[in-house]
Formats: structure tokens, C-alpha cells, sequence
């Protein structure tokens, strides 16, 4: 009696090619996200210039006719706020 087995030699997993559905703040932080733009967790954290997906479609935004560059400015500002957050925070460490 001639048994033949195969060995499957490639025991890596296959990763899936999907997109993130979303936000990548709440992605990253491993919380739940509605998937609205902004999300209600980016809004309660107060980083809606933050809240972006990994495909970003400007049709799907709450407000589409705030153009770019408004956008843009509004987003250097939350950042800049949160780099004088962060600096002060280091320098209680200190």
C-alpha cells in the first residue's frame, strides 16, 4: 500500500489586500470608528483636520465646500496647537 502525501511547504499566512475602512486615528489606537468624515471620535477629541483615511474621497465630507486651502490652514493649526501641548507636557517631565 503507496500512501503519497504532499507537504505544503509554505506555512506563511496570506495577508489580505484590503483598505482600511477606518480613520487612521482610530485605527491606530485600536477604537472604534463610525467611519463618518470626521468620525464622532476625532470630533471628541477635537482632531477633525486630523481624522483621514486611507483613501480620502473629498466627496464624502461633511462640509465639500470648504476648498483645500482653508482645509489645509485649519489643519496646521490643530498641529501646531498639539506640538505647544506636547512641548509643555515634556517639560512637566522634566
Amino acid at each position: 500500500m503507496d500512501l503519497d502525501f504532499t507537504v505544503d511547504t509554505d506555512h506563511r499566512k496570506r495577508r489580505r489586500n484590503r483598505t482600511t475602512q477606518s480613520c487612521l486615528n482610530c485605527h491606530t489606537s485600536k477604537r472604534k470608528c463610525d467611519r463618518k468624515r470626521p468620525c464622532q471620535r476625532c470630533i471628541q477629541l477635537g482632531l477633525t483636520g486630523l481624522c483621514v483615511y486611507e483613501i480620502d474621497d473629498p466627496a464624502l465630507r461633511d462640509d465639500p465646500t470648504i476648498d483645500e486651502a482653508t482645509r489645509l490652514r485649519n489643519r496646521i493649526a490643530e498641529l501646531e496647537s498639539l506640538v505647544r501641548e506636547l512641548r509643555g507636557a515634556y517639560m512637566l517631565l522634566l
